[in-house]
């Protein structure tokens, strides 16, 4: 093996050596950062989450492009290359161009997303026709976990021009409703009284937020709509089910389901 093949496998080893040492690092010192602001404000501590996991990732792959240079520039043939691609002001202008268009575009929308925060890591957000958790701001792409557990992978560049319905910021709850027919005639003092005793069986809801409404008067029956919230990662789709059942099950002893 010659000496500059030597030379080339020893900087590709440190090269990647420094790559994960300063993923570590930079986790490492972000992750403390985090607890010891976390103490203090954990509302801010979750609005930085999202920016460092982005940084770190940008950080990352820096020193990752700047390791390939250096390897690049161990033999003559890419050497060349490389400074023709540091000499070519045409090139460099064609780089900036494709910063405002795709791929490059998303990397620098998820920058601007991960600063100005129309979203966050674990806020439940509605992108397009898509509604879910934000697990991961990745350099290119956004993933959102649907309630049916798929994962939707969004490019960065579509959060900076699509309208994003963030449910978490402000109010970190979610919401189960259902609608119940009562019978023309029956009080609806009791029948609301009978679905609040239902609600307060139902596990996963918080039951002091119940509200049971009456809606419309139409198919000869008063529509009772009933509206709970629950915890920011509940199963709404199975919390729903077994409000429906709770309920439908206490208005049909009671007599005031319609028929």
């Amino acid at each position: 093996m010659s000496s500059r093949a030597v030379e080339a496998v020893i900087t590709a080893a440190v090269g990647l050596a420094v790559v994960f040492g300063v993923r570590w690092a930079v986790g490492l010192a972000f992750a403390r950062y985090e607890r010891r602001l976390g103490l203090r404000d954990p509302a801010e501590a979750a609005r930085r989450r999202t920016t460092f996991s982005f940084l770190r990732r940008v950080i990352v792959a820096l020193v990752a492009v700047i390791a390939l240079w250096s390897l690049l520039s161990l033999f003559p043939q890419t050497d060349q290359i490389v400074n023709a691609i540091l000499a070519s002001s045409a090139l460099i202008a064609l780089f900036v161009g494709l910063a405002f268009s795709t791929p490059l575009s998303n990397l620098g929308s998820g920058m601007l997303v991960a600063f100005a925060q129309p979203l966050r890591l674990g806020d439940r957000v509605t992108v397009g026709d898509h509604t879910g958790f934000v697990e991961e701001l990745d350099l290119l792409y956004t993933t959102l976990v649907t309630d049916e557990a798929r994962r939707v992978f969004i490019p960065n560049s579509q959060l900076t021009t699509t309208t994003i319905v963030n449910r978490t910021i402000r109010d970190p709850r979610r919401v189960v409703s259902a609608e119940f027919p009562l019978r023309l005639g029956a009080p609806v003092d009791e029948a609301r009284e009978t679905v609040l005793r239902a609600v307060a069986t139902v596990e996963g809801l918080r039951h002091d937020e119940a509200r049971v409404l009456v809606g419309d008067v139409k198919d000869g029956a008063v529509w009772l709509t009933t509206t709970v919230s629950a915890p920011l990662d509940a199963d709404v789709i199975q919390l729903g089910s077994d409000l429906r059942e709770a309920v439908l099950d206490a208005l049909g002893e009671a007599g005031s389901l319609a028929a």
